[in-house]
C-alpha cells in the first residue's frame, strides 16, 4: 500500500519515464491550404498522431510560403512547411532556420494550362514548350515564391525574359487559384497537387509535370518541403520538437503503405472538397511513396544550384542538408 501511494505521488510529480512526455503540448503547424504536403499533418491530427506523442496541435492555413515565413517569425506558428530554397534565401538575410524533419523529398510543381492556350511546342520538349506561354497570364502561389522562381527559370530557359514575356498573378497554392482558372482570368497555373487534378478536370491541360518528368536532370532529384522552425524556437522547445519528428515519421510511415490509401484519401478529402476522395485516392496512389522523414541531400544540393542560378543567393550562401539540419535532426541525414 506504501509502495502503491509512493508511486502515486512520484508519478504525479511527472517523475516517471513516460509521464512527463504524456503532458500535451501546444503547437501551432503551418500548412498550405488542402496541398499534398500538407496531407501527413491532416492525417497526423485527424487519427490522433499528434495526441498520441502528447502534442495538442493546431494546423494554420496559408496560401503561399511567404505568409507562413511571416507568422513562424512572429512567433504565430512553431513549424511549418517549406522548400529548403527558400530556407536558404531567408537564411541569406540573417536568419536562422532549421530542418526538423523531411515531409517531401520529391518534386511538387507542373505547368497546367487552359485548354484554349495553344501549345504547338510541346512535342519539341522542354525548354521549347514554354514558348507557348509567352505574354500569357500565369499564376502563382505568391510574388517571391517557388513556384514564381520556377515559372521564371522555366522563362529564361526557353529564350525569354519574364519580366517582360509574361505576367504573373499571385493566386495561393489552393482554392484561390481553382477559381482564378475557372474564371478564365489565368491562361496557365503553376501548380501542385492536388490543384493539378483539379484543373484537369476542369479541362486543364499538363503542359511539364516535374513529379514524374526525369528529362531535366538539374529538377531530376529535388526536395520540395521539410518541416522547419527557426533555431532559437527549436532549441528553446527541442521536446515539442522531438515529438513532432516522430508524429511525423508515423504520420509518413501510414500515408506511405498503399493499404492506406483509401483512409487517407477520407482524411484528406475533410480538407478539400474540389476532388471526390475516390480522386485523392488516385493522388495518392501515384505519388505518396514521395513522403519521407530523411533528409535528401542530393536534391538539397540542386536547390541550392537552383537558387545561385536564379541569382536568388550567392554561391557562398548555399547551405548543404547537414547545414540546414537542426543538431536534433542528424539522424535524418543519409
Amino acid at each position: 500500500m506504501k509502495r502503491r501511494i509512493l508511486m502515486a505521488a512520484v508519478a504525479a510529480m511527472g517523475l516517471l519515464p513516460g509521464v512527463a512526455s504524456a503532458q500535451p503540448m501546444n503547437a501551432n503547424v503551418a500548412v498550405y491550404t488542402g496541398s499534398l504536403v500538407a496531407v501527413p499533418a491532416y492525417v497526423a491530427k485527424d487519427l490522433g498522431i499528434y495526441d498520441k506523442h502528447g502534442l495538442a496541435v493546431t494546423l494554420m492555413d496559408f496560401r503561399a510560403a511567404p505568409d507562413a515565413t511571416a507568422a513562424l517569425f512572429s512567433g504565430a506558428v512553431d513549424l511549418m512547411s517549406n522548400s529548403p530554397g527558400n530556407m536558404m534565401l531567408v537564411n541569406s538575410r540573417g536568419r536562422d532556420l532549421v530542418a526538423i524533419v523531411d515531409n517531401y523529398p520529391a518534386h511538387v510543381w507542373s505547368v497546367i494550362t487552359g485548354k484554349d492556350v495553344a501549345t504547338p511546342n510541346k512535342g519539341a520538349g522542354y525548354p521549347a514548350m514554354i514558348r507557348d506561354l509567352k505574354g500569357k497570364k500565369i499564376g502563382v502561389p505568391a510574388i517571391g515564391s517557388d513556384g514564381h522562381n520556377f515559372a521564371r527559370r522555366f522563362f529564361r530557359d526557353a529564350g525569354m525574359d519574364p519580366e517582360k514575356d509574361a505576367t504573373f498573378l499571385a493566386v495561393g497554392l489552393g482554392p484561390d487559384a481553382v477559381a482564378a482558372f475557372k474564371a478564365g482570368q489565368l491562361d496557365a497555373v503553376m501548380a501542385i497537387e492536388p490543384v493539378q487534378t483539379v484543373l484537369e478536370t476542369l479541362g486543364g491541360k499538363v503542359m511539364l509535370d516535374l513529379m514524374v518528368d526525369r528529362t531535366i536532370p538539374e529538377f531530376a532529384t529535388w526536395t520540395s518541403s521539410v518541416y522547419h522552425s527557426t533555431k532559437a524556437h527549436a532549441d528553446k522547445n527541442a521536446e515539442m520538437m522531438k515529438r513532432f519528428q516522430a508524429a511525423q515519421e508515423e504520420a509518413i510511415a501510414f500515408v506511405r503503405d498503399p493499404v492506406n490509401a483509401g483512409k487517407v484519401a477520407a482524411v484528406w478529402s475533410k480538407y478539400n472538397k474540389a476532388l471526390t476522395p475516390e480522386q485523392m485516392k488516385g493522388v495518392l496512389t501515384r505519388l505518396g511513396k514521395a513522403f519521407d522523414v530523411k533528409f535528401n541531400c542530393k536534391g538539397t544540393e540542386n536547390v541550392g544550384k537552383f537558387q545561385v542560378d536564379n541569382g536568388l543567393i550567392r554561391p557562398d550562401q548555399v547551405q548543404t542538408c547537414e547545414q540546414l539540419a537542426w543538431s536534433g535532426a542528424k539522424k535524418y541525414l543519409p
